[in-house]
């Protein structure tokens, strides 16, 4: 039971996350893991803000095409999404509900989500999401009310970027204290894991402390 209540709870944090990116907030040092450093805010009340940095051997480009096909998000997180339906499309943006699975006694979570991509200055790349729920809105779970988080690309050379990703950490419900620490610490990890699986990238070990697979 313990194993599968961690499950839940890394599930629902894979879209706890800011527009603003939580620029304004104080974040301390955390851990590192997998070459990803992690950085954490804790409020007086709330779930906390959680950041994770780490390079990518690809081109901004690249990594920003991953995060930009929106019809393909289910495969890119699986198995922690079950659905991931694109409600409503543009060039630049794109409303998502998703479900995440969780196992009985609890009910699957989801959330209806609006993501919006943002190409800046140097050739840096932003993509940022909120929760966007309309009447009418498909449902099927209980609603994970607060979503928001960013992703910053910033180019490193012709053939690597910075990632930063930074989300609020609601996990859409109370769960034990170890619960939410193990989720909170998977997050960012497994988010970058999944951009490395879709690139086609070798996976690091939990002490590497760099990108293999540049030459």
């Amino acid at each position: 039971m313990r194993k599968r209540l961690l499950f839940a709870g890394v599930l629902a944090s894979l879209i706890a996350c800011s527009p603003a990116g939580g620029a304004d907030l104080d974040f301390s040092p955390w851990f590192t893991s997998r070459g990803i450093d992690v950085q954490i805010s804790r409020p007086a009340s709330g779930p906390p803000w959680i950041r994770g940095r780490g390079e990518i051997p690809a081109p901004v480009a690249k990594v920003a095409a991953v995060l930009s096909d929106f019809s393909r998000y289910r495969e890119l997180f699986a198995p922690a999404v079950k659905k991931a339906d694109v409600l409503e499309s543009d060039r630049a943006s794109a409303r998502i509900h998703f479900v995440w699975p969780y196992p009985f006694p609890y009910t699957n979570r989801d959330a209806v989500v609006r993501y919006q991509t943002e190409e800046l200055e140097g050739g840096a790349f932003r993509l940022s999401w909120k929760s966007d729920s309309h009447p009418g809105d498909r449902r099927e779970g209980t609603p994970i009310e607060h979503v928001s988080g960013e992703t910053r690309l910033e180019p490193q050379g012709s053939d690597a970027c910075r990632v930063t990703y930074t989300y609020l950490g609601d996990l859409g419900g109370k769960f034990p204290a170890w619960a939410q620490e193990k989720a909170w610490r998977e997050e960012p990890v497994q988010y970058f894991r999944a951009i490395r699986r879709k690139l086609g990238l070798p996976d690091l070990s939990k002490d590497e402390k760099g990108s293999p697979g540049r030459s």
